[in-house]
């Protein structure tokens, strides 16, 4: 047996894969040069690759933004009886959501809390020391609601207020 593919070879040359997939694909399509176009599609994928990663970023946080509005609504419709007789009926959902945006930080971006034992058990203000996003305000807020329990309020200058988008 030889270690090419038998169907491709017109004798007993021994042609690889990829020369036998272009041969193919160059007889269906009626192109006789396929392999300078395919060359070219590989180019423009390899321009395109940093695009598309860009704009993935911000389609996972849509998708996951909405995943949490679909299951804030099953939440909601699930467990409707339980609203009059607890007034609770948001823990649930709460930790369900911190427990999702936990999950995508740590997997996304690796986002981990440390020191949120020295927080103190009363009133207490946290001071960022570089500029957080919006994401960063989500993941800290999650892993302090699973870790600790506990509900943070974001402050914000008036300056912030001013600044565009």
């Amino acid at each position: 047996m030889i270690g090419g593919n038998e169907s491709c070879t017109a004798g007993p040359i021994p042609v690889s894969y990829l020369t036998c997939l272009t041969y193919i694909l160059g007889e269906w399509t009626g192109v006789e040069h396929i392999e300078d176009y395919l060359s070219y599609a590989v180019y423009l994928l390899w321009v395109l690759f940093p695009l598309a990663v860009v704009f993935l970023l911000p389609g996972v946080l849509i998708v996951l933004f909405y995943t949490s509005i679909l299951l804030l609504h099953i939440y909601k419709r699930k467990n409707e009886l339980k609203e009059a007789y607890s007034n609770n009926f948001w823990d649930g959902a709460k930790q369900m959501l911190a427990t999702l945006w936990d999950g995508h930080g740590r997997i996304w971006h690796g986002y981990e809390l440390h020191g949120a034992e020295n927080i103190p058990e009363g009133p207490g203000l946290i001071v960022f020391y570089h500029g957080a996003t919006p994401a960063d305000c989500v993941y800290f807020m999650a892993r302090l609601l699973i870790q600790r329990k506990r509900y943070c309020q974001v402050v914000a200058d008036h300056f912030v207020f001013r600044l565009p988008g």
